[in-house]
């Protein structure tokens, strides 16, 4: 069963603007292909999360 975690880390240059930075994605016990589909980058302090576009949400008619 596959599980997936949720990784907010702060980034504050010493600086000034952050010019570059390097995002390692760790796979580990699994065979086939992996594609990495959404990755959020957001300025400021809080991390806001994601919401799904409306055209991905499934609708459903009468409840069912």
């Amino acid at each position: 069963m596959a599980s997936f975690s949720h990784v907010a880390q702060a980034v504050s240059p010493q600086n000034g603007r952050v010019s570059k930075m390097r995002i390692r994605i760790c796979v580990t016990d699994c065979t086939g292909t992996i594609h990495i589909t959404d990755m959020l980058l957001q300025g400021g302090s809080i991390a806001t999360g994601w919401v799904g576009h409306v055209s991905e949400i499934k609708w459903t008619e009468d409840g069912e």
